[in-house]
């Protein structure tokens, strides 16, 4: 019998037999997927035929990876699961390697076969990928020079291959000392818990420990960025985009004026940024804090353990403003081994959901009875929802949505969450600590974000424009847009010039920027969720079933969330300065 805090995997295989079978059916379907190679062009029966096999194989090989990983995740020593995902991986590789030829296929056809294609009820099930395929045409170069680009990939990654194994294997960090001369461990892991610590004197020496090493190796780490943006840049180029940016943004199923508002209207309100340092170092009872000095919440009040079965209630309330279905759809998650609870011995770390689309939702959660973990849950659950309404209502290919809405059903939780935890608590001190943690969850998401792609969009401009860029080119950029994110409230300390080199997303280029539109987007939603606009949570539940069966910014707009225009990115900043002068309210009382 499976505990009720643990996955019940045999919603997916009910034995290996059963898994066996489906493994034999995959690579059947594979086979049959490989037989369309060299005929999508004959006629929209072999297209209808290829898509639907194509279809049928997603699903089967989501469960069977699911399956795989899921096992494997439950006990990472176990000897069976890890052998059995090896397999799976080895099967996924061969997957990919058969059903690649399809969108190039499509693509060398003329755009008026494929409309013709798509009058056909068959093929217009999956006409978003058939025009996302229509789209990218211009950018698809030539068999040969495809085929060359492909053949350089690992060569192209290579420079974040090195900076990670650089920075995660050779990097040896100077000790901290605390009050009474023990010494402390310091690496890159628990660089954060340090910034959060109590004691200025680990902060600082935390922070120093860190830089000093960057500092060191600056000149490499420089060479090894540039030769990423410079990649990047090329590969733009040979495709046919206006900019590396352009390329980003409409990989991204997003444009270059959502980046370009974003960025816009975050400087028009970096001075609400400002009020909160300048808010933080008064009560660090100071006139001016460091750089170091920025994480520490000077509201933290004792994080107190909540049990399991507190926190499925807390979430269950928090969330009841979704309706009566939403919350039907949670409970049933909890009692039906949809998570994975507890940490345990050799567990996967972290936490994460995971779709299985003619399953339903997998979490993984490591609950240790902290109050952040409340949040963890309802963060998942998100994700989850999300994944159990796309799934519902559409196929495997057009349920699957983009990274652009990605994290905007999770975060939304997180917002309703936290509105439900500030609203009901009656202690002044320990409401105040609360806002604060959700100013500060705001200001790193949306704020500390935008300035890394405001970063990365100067690089990548400069590199386009042909200058020759060193380490100090580098670290100076990013020095100047620190000074002017955080104000006069904060002594820029000169090692932060030295942080642009310890962010492994910008290898990922211009990967950030949706960090902050997703925050921006989930800011909107909730309000207007708790607001009680009429009708607002169907509209949003409508949202969620679409999977990804239409464009993100279209998704968006049926939300009311435009990302390119102003007055979106203003609602959101008007929910930060609410909270902020609540905030300074509760303070001076």
């Amino acid at each position: 019998m499976v505990n009720k805090d643990e996955w019940n995997l045999n919603e997916i295989f009910k034995n290996d037999d059963e898994l066996e079978s489906a493994i034999k059916e995959l690579y059947s379907l594979i086979e049959k997927i490989k037989q369309s190679k060299g005929k999508l062009g004959n006629s929209v029966d072999e297209v209808a035929k290829c898509y639907k096999n194509l279809e049928n194989a997603l699903e089967l090989h989501e469960k069977i990876y699911g399956y795989a990983m899921l096992k494997y995740h439950q006990n990472m020593s176990n000897q069976d699961s890890i052998k059995l995902y090896k397999r799976i991986e080895t099967l996924t590789t061969e997957f990919s390697e058969a059903e690649s030829f399809i969108s190039p296929e499509m693509s060398k056809l003329d755009d008026s076969k494929l409309e013709e294609y798509l009058k056909d009820d068959r093929v217009n099930e999956y006409e978003k990928t058939i025009r996302d395929i229509i789209k990218g045409k211009k950018h698809i170069l030539s068999e040969e020079l495809e085929g060359a680009l492909a053949k350089y990939s690992e060569v192209f990654s290579s420079s974040e291959n090195v900076y990670d194994i650089f920075t995660n294997t050779e990097f040896e960090y100077k000790p901290i000392i605390d009050k009474n001369g023990n010494e402390m461990k310091m690496s890159s892991a628990l660089f954060s818990n340090y910034l959060m610590n109590n004691d200025q004197d680990i902060r600082k020496q935390a922070f120093e420990s860190m830089y000093s090493l960057y500092k060191k190796h600056i000149n490499t780490i420089a060479e090894l960025y540039l030769a990423r943006v410079k990649t990047r840049v090329i590969s733009s180029k040979l495709r046919n985009y206006k900019s590396s940016l352009d390329s980003a943004t409409n990989n991204d199923d997003s444009n270059t004026e959502v980046y370009e508002t974003l960025l816009k209207e975050v400087n028009k309100n970096l001075y609400l940024n400002h009020e909160y340092i300048k808010l933080k170092a008064k009560l660090l009872n100071k006139d001016k804090i460091n750089m170091y000095d920025v994480y520490v919440n000077t509201l933290d009040i004792e994080n107190s353990e909540v049990e399991y079965e507190n926190a499925k209630k807390i979430v269950l309330d928090a969330l009841s403003i979704m309706g009566a279905e939403y919350v039907s759809k949670l409970k049933y998650a909890f009692e039906n081994n949809w998570l994975d609870v507890y940490e345990k011995d050799n567990k996967m770390s972290g936490a994460y959901s995971m779709g299985i689309h003619s399953v339903h939702p997998y979490v993984l959660l490591n609950y240790i009875n902290s109050s952040r973990d409340v949040s963890t849950i309802a963060h998942e659950l998100g994700h989850s929802m999300h994944s159990y309404y796309a799934s519902k209502n559409q196929n495997i290919i057009n349920a699957n949505y983009t990274i652009m809405i990605a994290e905007v059903a999770s975060t939304v939780n997180e917002i309703l969450l936290a509105n439900y935890l500030i609203n009901k608590e009656e202690d002044k001190n320990k409401k105040a600590a609360l806002i604060n943690e959700q100013l500060d969850m705001i200001r790193a998401t949306l704020i500390r974000q935008t300035m890394f792609a405001e970063f990365e969009k100067e690089v990548h401009s400069k590199i386009e424009a042909g200058e020759s860029l060193t380490s100090d080119t580098l670290n100076n950029i990013y020095y100047n847009l620190v000074k002017k994110y955080f104000g006069d409230a904060c002594i820029i300390n000169e090692e932060i010039k030295y942080e642009w080199a310890r962010i492994p997303h910008f290898y990922r280029c211009f990967y950030v920027y949706k960090y902050a539109t997703g925050i921006t987007s989930a800011i909107v939603i909730a309000s207007k969720i708790l607001s009680g606009e009429e009708g607002y949570v169907k509209k949003y539940i409508n949202m969620l079933s679409q999977g990804g069966s239409k464009d993100s910014l279209t998704l968006l707009r049926s939300v009311d969330v435009d990302l390119e225009k102003e007055e979106t990115y203003e609602q959101a900043f008007r929910y930060f300065e609410k909270n902020l002068t609540e905030l300074k309210k509760l303070i001076q009382d």
